[in-house]
Parts: C-alpha cells; sequence; structure tokens
C-alpha cells in the first residue's frame, strides 16, 4: 500500500519515477528521498530542527504543522517543478511542502541548514499570517532571516547597484503576486526584497518588523500595519529605500568623477610629508659634520 501511495505521489509531484524513494517520518516531518542519499539523511535531518529552533529564536513564532520534505538528486527532474532555472529550493506553504535540489543547495554559498531556515521561514509566515503576503515580503523576510542566503542562484553579486544606477528598479506593486521570469529581473527581484527588508531593520529596528508582522496576525492589512508601525505609507518607505540606494550611488560617482584629482592631491601631499620629513633629518645632524655627507 505503501508502495502504491508512493509511486502515486512520486508522479503527482512531476519527480522522477525511475529512480527508488524512500519515505522517512518522524514527529513533524517527512521525508521523501532517493535511495542514493539515504545516507546523508540523518545529516538533512539534523539541520531541519537546527534551522527550525533558529526561526523560533528570530521570531518567536513556531511550526506546529507537519512538514513534508522532498529531496531531488537530479536537477532534470528538480527542474520540472521549479518555477525558474536559478532556483534552487521553494516551499509551498499551503500545502507545508518543502523541495530541494540537494547537489545544488551544498554548494556554496548555500548549505543545508540556511537554505532550510530560507524555506521553512515561507511555511513560519504562511502559517502565522492568515492572509495574501505579497512575494516581495515573502521573499525579503525569508532572506534576511537566514543571513541572506537565498533560494536563486546569483548570476551578477552587482545586479542592484546597477539598476538603482540606471533607474531600472522594480515597483514594489509589481512584485506582490509574482516575479519577473527573465534571468535579470527575477534576479534582482530578490535583491531588491531583501535590500528593502534590511534597510527597515537598520533604519527602524527589527522590533519594528516583528511589531508589524504581529498586527498582520491579528487581521492587519500590510499598508494599514506599515502606517499603525513606521507612521508612513509603502509608497513613502519605498521613496526612501530608493533614496538610499541611489544616494550610496551618488558618493561612488563623486569619488569616480573626481579620481584623478584624489591622485593628484594624495601625491601632493606624499610629496610634502617627505620634503618635510627629509628636511627634519637634515636639522638633526650636528652643526660640525661634512655637509657633503648631507647631500
Amino acid at each position: 500500500m505503501f508502495c502504491c501511495s508512493l509511486i502515486f505521489f512520486l508522479q503527482a509531484t512531476n519527480i522522477s519515477a525511475n529512480e527508488t524513494f524512500l519515505k522517512y517520518k518522524r514527529n513533524n516531518i517527512t521525508v521523501i528521498y532517493p535511495e542514493s542519499l539515504q545516507h546523508v539523511i540523518p545529516d538533512i535531518i539534523d539541520a531541519f530542527h537546527r534551522a527550525k529552533n533558529n526561526l523560533h529564536t528570530i521570531f518567536v513564532w513556531s511550526i506546529h504543522k507537519p512538514v513534508r520534505l522532498i529531496i531531488i538528486k537530479n536537477r532534470h527532474d528538480f527542474l520540472k517543478r521549479a518555477e525558474h532555472p536559478l532556483v534552487v529550493a521553494f516551499a509551498n506553504p499551503s500545502r507545508n511542502i518543502i523541495t530541494m535540489n540537494y547537489q545544488a543547495v551544498i554548494e556554496n554559498p548555500f548549505s543545508l541548514e540556511t537554505t532550510l531556515q530560507h524555506e521553512l521561514c515561507h511555511i513560519l509566515l504562511g502559517e502565522h499570517l492568515n492572509m495574501h503576503i505579497p512575494r516581495w515580503l515573502n521573499e525579503g523576510i525569508a532572506q534576511w532571516a537566514s543571513e541572506g542566503i537565498t533560494e536563486i542562484i546569483r548570476l551578477d553579486k552587482n545586479i542592484l547597484q546597477k539598476a538603482a544606477f540606471s533607474g531600472n528598479l522594480i515597483p514594489f506593486h509589481r512584485l506582490n503576486y509574482s516575479f519577473p521570469m527573465d534571468d535579470t529581473s527575477f534576479e534582482l527581484a530578490y535583491e531588491q526584497s531583501q535590500s528593502f527588508i534590511v534597510y527597515l531593520v537598520r533604519e527602524y529596528h527589527k522590533s519594528s518588523l516583528f511589531q508589524m508582522l504581529e498586527l498582520m496576525k491579528s487581521g492587519q492589512s500590510l499598508h494599514t500595519a506599515i502606517r499603525s508601525v513606521y507612521g508612513k505609507s509603502m509608497h513613502q518607505l519605498e521613496y526612501e529605500w530608493v533614496s538610499s540606494q541611489t544616494q550610496y550611488l551618488a558618493w561612488i560617482l563623486f569619488v569616480i568623477n573626481n579620481l584623478y584629482t584624489f591622485l593628484f592631491v594624495g601625491m601632493a601631499l606624499i610629496s610634502i610629508l617627505g620634503y618635510i620629513r627629509m628636511k627634519r633629518r637634515k636639522w638633526n645632524y650636528p652643526d660640525d659634520w661634512d655637509a657633503d655627507m648631507l647631500q
């Protein structure tokens, strides 16, 4: 009976039925995994519980519902279910399912624990916030809560700075339900989401973020909760964040545009200091020394 139900589950979720999949179930976690990865299951279970405990420490919220973790070894099979080729793991909070490409998440900069912490954060938010959570907010908080680790492969580490410099940042209202599917915009959406949450925590402290989430948990909409906590609209906060990005770039441009001036002034100062040092050395010699020795 178990074998039949497992085969049906694998087919229904587009996981390859050519491999032999096994099932581990204990307490509030069920792991579906290929037999070839059986030796790493204890490590995955340990990482799962550490990630779960870390999230409880951060949010003081717990995940009560059982979680199903699907481990896929073959990238081809994983991409049958993934939203985008850059994705290495994803969560379905409505079904409490996490699907993970094992080979990808054990490579730098990913790790089992931080990747699971990211995905479990989606599960946690979905369980406690009984409403639609804007995609950018969901991803931003999950990245912030998992040490900045995202669930996608980053192709361009400077993509946010480039977008801010060129005026191509994506308005957050366009990221409420989904992210653009082209590689550049998809990656930029993740970077923006993380950057905005980091900005809120840095400028207004993480306690404000937690207070906003508590109000949302009580039933307030995101925009009402933002006004209650920050005393500003989402539009105003977004404008502040954009300004912080462009202000940072303005300093970079100032340095670049005046680089030769800085170099000239720096070399002049070095020459002056060198001359002063030489004169001091000369003044420190006894008067009866041969002047020729001072040349």
